[in-house]
């Protein structure tokens, strides 16, 4: 199961209709699409009108195994989200999001993570769920390196 979000797939915008598609989130929805089945979980803010966003994703061709909300497009909440469908329906091959923030926080719960950078996204002004003082790249490397180091620790006993 991928559990892709909704900033992955559009550029921010007041309300959900006047969003515009990624086009790199479209490669990597139709990437991911055909290599994993369609089995693609969305997660969308729940603020978001429910038939508006249908109605989106059915005019922009998308069309996800499941639509899940989180009740808001926070970092912390869109993790809390994927985790909790990892613990309701199983394995998840990739978490994937824009912000590097909520990767940091996927892979501290164990999650497979794939952050989808594009140039369009990371401009602050097109922002309007940042959090001042955000995070800095070097973090999410720190963390990446954390578990690394865990997981050779964990096998060092084994090659003895």
């Amino acid at each position: 199961m991928i559990l892709i979000t909704m900033d992955t797939l559009a550029l921010p915008a007041e309300t959900v209709g006047t969003r515009k598609p990624s086009v790199e989130g479209r490669g990597l929805w139709n990437m991911l699409f055909q290599q994993y089945n369609g089995s693609i979980v969305l997660i969308a803010d729940d603020r978001d009108d429910k038939d508006h966003l249908e109605h989106w994703l059915k005019g922009e061709g998308f069309k996800p195994s499941m639509i899940d909300f989180s009740k808001d497009s926070s970092p912390r909440e869109k993790v809390r989200r994927a985790t909790q469908l990892r613990n309701a329906f199983g394995t998840v091959r990739w978490f994937v999001d824009v912000d590097p923030y909520s990767a940091q926080l996927a892979l501290e719960d164990g999650l497979p993570t794939l952050i989808a950078v594009a140039p369009s996204v990371p401009r602050v002004e097109w922002r309007n769920d940042r959090v001042e003082g955000n995070k800095p790249w070097d973090t999410l490397v720190e963390e990446i390196d954390r578990q690394r180091i865990m997981r050779a620790e964990a096998n060092w006993g084994e090659r003895e």
